[in-house]
């Protein structure tokens, strides 16, 4: 499935985020991949840092695009195409995608976030270059998703506060086998 707009893209991330099932599960044995420090007027309600607990490097079936990966905290997984968690309450689940020519996609990066803490959601988006499904943010030139070395890279990056318009910049690299 090609992503036609990028409008769609953050579509069905929202979808796959709200399809959050409440259930318990044993994540004694789940790896760091590594934590994103965090910047900005939001981190006295959201916190200074994500750790990345979780990875699907192979989102086609939950975003639509091969050219995605989901990062996800320690207590929330994808399961047969749904997000499960064991603390709905306090989760995030970020969607970071490069697209290349073949994803007939308005942008060449993109980042869809959501965090939910303490049961209130924050949602954040960017895009590069920056486009109006995006609220015209430009992620930044230290953003990338690079499939082939399993690589995600927060530098400097910045994203937006889709309700209250302030900005969050995300600092860390994230490796995944």
């Amino acid at each position: 499935m090609k992503i036609n707009s990028l409008g769609n893209f953050f579509m069905l991330a929202l979808f796959v985020l709200l399809s959050i099932n409440c259930s318990s599960s044993d994540d004694s044995d789940s790896d760091v991949f590594g934590s994103i420090q965090l910047s900005g007027t939001d981190t006295s309600l959201i916190g200074t840092a994500l750790v990345v607990g979780n990875i699907d490097s192979d989102a086609l079936d939950t975003t639509g695009t091969s050219s995605s990966v989901v990062l996800l905290d320690k207590n929330t997984t994808i399961e047969n195409g749904e997000l499960e968690s064991s603390d709905y309450a306090n989760a995030f689940i970020i969607v970071a995608a490069q697209f290349d020519a073949d994803d007939n996609a308005s942008a060449e990066k993109t980042i869809s976030m959501t965090i939910l803490k303490n049961g209130v959601e924050y949602r954040y988006v960017c895009a590069t270059p920056a486009i109006s499904a995006a609220n015209n943010t430009d992620c930044g030139s230290g953003f990338s998703v690079d499939k082939v070395n399993k690589q995600v890279i927060f530098s400097n990056t910045t994203v937006i506060n889709v309700d209250n318009e302030t900005i969050l910049t995300m600092d860390g690299i994230i490796n995944y086998d």
